[in-house]
């Protein structure tokens, strides 16, 4: 039996938002790199990422989602600030005044990104079979914060690219990116993973699809987006390698949990 992604159950706008963050993302090479369609599809693919996930978690914990969206958001939002301030825990960076709206100099899209990212991740895992214990639950926030981390091998490159934030000098990079900001990074994900846990707690209840169609997505778009369109098929190679581990690790444990 192979596993299958099935749109049934899923709340139609949580669909709606799923196909919305596809166009974006397939319409993206089509403007001028640095362009305000770039710039607007930019903002519309964190949207719709955004959507889908709360709203397919929505389904199975409730209120719950929407209280682990507005936290993550809130130390998203905390953490970029003071991280784009300080340089903790990413590193030193600015941001432009491209991406608005921006709230203490950050784009507040930045922080619906976290929140997207962290509950979709949360909802591709939903199936590992880890138990309940305070183990297991640290172990599975272990995993998704590798997972959005991976997310970031595609992300960061991308964004400074278009001019969304730039990043000093410094000696141990990945494509110009820090090294110390994927450090940062999981960090930062493993905060935003343990909020998600702590207010969704995983239970037995059948594994949401969309949220692992939503990350299998992005993995996919992303590593033929930059083979083909952002020609650096360094960022393809690594950033496919990452995130597909963890599209088979998301699809191999909704299988074992469906045979």
């Amino acid at each position: 039996m192979q596993p299958r992604v099935r749109f049934s159950g899923e709340p139609r706008v949580a669909v709606v938002a799923y196909f919305v963050m596809v166009v974006g993302m397939v319409a993206t090479p089509l403007f001028a790199r640095g362009s305000d369609e770039r710039r607007m599809l930019a903002v519309v693919v964190v949207g719709g990422l955004f959507v889908t996930a709360i709203s397919s978690m929505r389904r199975i914990y409730g209120i719950r989602a929407i209280l682990a969206a507005v936290a993550i958001i809130v130390v998203g939002l905390i953490v970029e600030v003071v991280g784009s301030s300080t340089g903790f825990p990413f590193g030193e960076y600015d941001y432009t005044g491209v991406l608005t709206p921006q709230l203490f100099g950050v784009p507040i899209v930045v922080a619906f990104a976290w929140a997207g990212i962290t509950l979709t991740v949360h909802g591709a895992l939903h199936a590992l079979p880890l138990g309940r214990s305070a183990k297991a639950q640290a172990a599975r926030i272990a995993v998704m914060a590798l997972a959005i981390t991976a997310w970031d091998l595609f992300l960061d490159p991308q964004m400074v690219a278009e001019g969304y934030w730039s990043w000093q000098p410094s000696t141990l990079t990945f494509r110009g990116i820090p090294i110390v900001n994927y450090v940062g990074w999981l960090f930062t994900a493993t905060v935003t993973s343990a909020v998600a846990v702590l207010f969704c707690k995983p239970e037995h209840t059948a594994a949401p699809s969309l949220p692992r169609l939503t990350y299998a997505t992005l993995a996919t778009l992303s590593t033929v987006g930059f083979f083909i369109f952002f020609d650096d098929s360094v960022v393809a190679l690594v950033g496919g390698l990452a995130m597909g581990a963890f599209v088979a690790l998301s699809f191999g444990t909704f299988r074992k949990t469906t045979l």
